[in-house]
Formats: C-alpha cells, structure tokens, sequence
C-alpha cells in the first residue's frame, strides 16, 4: 500500500511540476545549453550558408575552374555548358549559390538568372513556364544560366527545355547540377543540343575541411559561438564521409540524442547514439558488400521518373526478372535500411532512403553500373 501512495504523489508531484513550467524538452535543454532551438532546422542552416558563401567552407578548387570558365566565357560569344556532378548531399546547390554571390561582386554587368529544374517538369502540360523563361533569356547579350537539381523525373522535359534555351540564346554559360548516375544517363542526350566544356566533379570533404565546417555549423547554432571537442567533430566526419548532407543531418541529431540519452553536449556516445538511429553504422562496409543485382536494382530506383518511388512490379518489368526474385531482395534491402517502402492504396512504393543516398550513389559511380 505504502508503495501504491508513494507512486500516486510522484505521479502528482510531476503533474504539479508540468502544470509549473517546470519540464525539461529538447529545446529548453538546447537554450540551457546555449544554442538557439529554432538555428537547428536544416533549412534555416542551408538558407544561412546560401545567404553567406563567404562564411561557408566550399570546394575551392573547383570554384576556380568555373572562374575561370565564366573569364573565358566574359570575352567570347557563344554557349559553353559546366555540368557540376556530385552526389546528393555533397553541396551543389550552395556550390552554385557560392558562384552566383563571386560573380555578382567581381562582374554585375553579367545578367544572371537561377532556375530549378522543377520549373522544366511535365512541359507538355506547364509549356506556359518555359516559354516565360524563353521570353525572359529572349534578347539578353551575355548570361549565366544556373539549373539546379537536374535528377529531376521528367527528363525528357529538361532535355527540351535546354533545346528552347540554346535557340534563343547566342551569348551564355549555363550552369547545370547533377547527382553522377542522372548524368551519365542522361548525358548523351543533353550534349547533342549543349556539349559540355568540362565536368565539374564536386567530392566529400577532407577530415580538415569538415572539421572545420562543423565548426562553422555549431557557431551558427550556438549564440555564444561553442567550442566542441575535436574527437566529437572527427567523429561526425568519419560516419558522414565528410559528405555535407550527412554531417549537418548527423551533427543535429547527435545533440538530440545526447538529450534524449542524458548524455554530455558534444560527446562521442552522442555521436555514435545518432549514427545507429541513421543506420550509418557499418554502411559503407554493407553497400561496398552489395550484389550486383541488388546494385542495379538500387539503380534503377535513383534513376526512376517518380521520386514517390517505384512499384515492385515495374522493376520486375525493368530487370526482366520473376516476381519472386525482385520481392526477395526489396525485403533485403530494406532489413539493411538501404531503401523505404510506403503504401500508397494497392501498391507499395520503394526508394533509396536519403541519408544513404550518397554512399549507394559512390559505389554506382565506382562500380560503373548505370543502365542495368
């Protein structure tokens, strides 16, 4: 009895404590601990460094091809085209951001303009979209065109809008962005109408520049610009491949877990915590061990033309293989956390999962396999 009454007034006792205020949540926890809650949205992140290249560490190297290209291109008339090829989550889009905030300083007589490759989607049914941008290159002397985001599902419909572009425009650099197996896919295609100058091929972060991108993300985060401990940051690095996307998803959610954990703020066990849940511990180790047949169907499902995903019985139609076959390695796959399954009324829809996106994409690009 004593032990029954003793659980119904710490039972009450807690309620009164919430009733008070007094309750601990992530992000009172992460005030406590000086960073600002709302700071930890990956978007808010991404649109900060987009805002402030100069703050962002970057691939400079190859910003210095491209400014290289656009000098070039400045004194000449003609369509020149740099593809920028990476995998997901390795910074293309702030990559291109990065060039278009150089220029605008160093040359803001260069008109510029900045589409996604959305805007070429489903042009049979959209065509009034392309013909404004049509209209709006129409007549200008000397441009930089940047399209984003080009593994985009209706190819086809990009492929035509760099056919529109090329034939109004006689003076200008385009920019594109693409994930390495969109681009040899789809490469051959794009050439005929813009050959490339070069491929700018963007990689993961060295230990060093991670480092130190982490340390540009956690100052951002923190109002009174914290210190994390080095081990924390190599940490990070080591489980993200010092792949962007994955360290910024990675570096947030080990705060997470050292709260949920009670652990200390930057400490290795948080780490480690939040690579488990993201199922990054040993995935390297799992794609690089991947069978050919489960690699060309992950193939298949990154180049598919809806991003929903893809049905079962469409790979077995793509792979010429029985049903069987395909239903046993998508049930391998995803007991591997490799891809995700959602039903959508009769049919169950598969895709690569985001955070390892990027390694299936490395061993594609290595392994050479594209077509299937």
């Amino acid at each position: 009895m004593d032990d029954e009454q003793d659980k119904l007034n710490r039972f009450q006792e807690a309620f009164e404590r919430g009733q008070e205020g007094q309750i601990s949540n992530y992000e009172a926890w992460l005030q406590e601990n000086g960073i600002d809650p709302e700071k930890t949205q990956k978007e808010y992140l991404a649109h900060h460094f987009q805002e402030n290249p100069e703050k962002a560490i970057n691939h400079e190297e190859e910003l210095e091809d491209v400014a290289e290209y656009i000098g070039f291109f400045s004194r000449r008339s003609n369509v020149y085209h740099l593809p920028v090829i990476g995998v997901s989550g390795v910074g293309k889009t702030q990559f291109i951001q990065t060039v278009s905030n150089l220029l605008e300083q160093i040359e803001p007589e260069i008109e510029q303009r900045s589409y996604d490759a959305d805007n070429f989607s489903e042009l049979g049914e959209e065509e009034e979209r392309i013909f404004e941008i049509r209209d709006e290159l129409r007549g200008l002397d000397k441009v930089v065109i940047y399209i984003d985001d080009c593994e985009w599902e209706q190819a086809e419909s990009l492929v035509e809008a760099f056919r529109v572009i090329e034939s109004v425009v006689d003076d200008a650099l385009l920019v594109t962005s693409w994930t390495p197996e969109y681009w040899k896919h789809h490469a051959e295609d794009v050439e005929s109408i813009v050959p490339a100058s070069t491929e700018i091929h963007l990689s993961s972060f060295s230990e060093s520049d991670g480092v130190e991108a982490l340390k540009q993300l956690f100052e951002v985060v923190s109002d009174d610009g914290l210190e994390f401990p080095e081990a924390f940051l190599k940490q990070i690095h080591e489980y993200s491949d010092g792949i962007p996307g994955v360290f910024t998803v990675l570096a947030l959610e080990s705060m997470r877990e050292a709260f949920v954990k009670e652990l200390e703020l930057g400490s290795v066990d948080s780490v480690e915590a939040a690579a488990e849940k993201l199922n990054l511990v040993g995935l390297e180790e799992s794609v690089y061990e991947l069978s050919d047949t489960k690699l060309t169907i992950l193939t298949h499902m990154l180049l598919w033309n809806h991003r929903g995903g893809i049905r079962p019985s469409q790979l077995v139609d793509l792979l010429d293989r029985d049903k069987s076959t395909v239903s046993y390695h998508l049930k391998d796959l995803k007991d591997e956390g490799l891809v995700e399954s959602e039903k959508q009324g009769r049919s169950a829809y598969y895709r690569v999962k985001n955070q390892v996106k990027p390694f299936i994409q490395i061993r594609i690009d290595q392994n050479g396999e594209y077509n299937g």
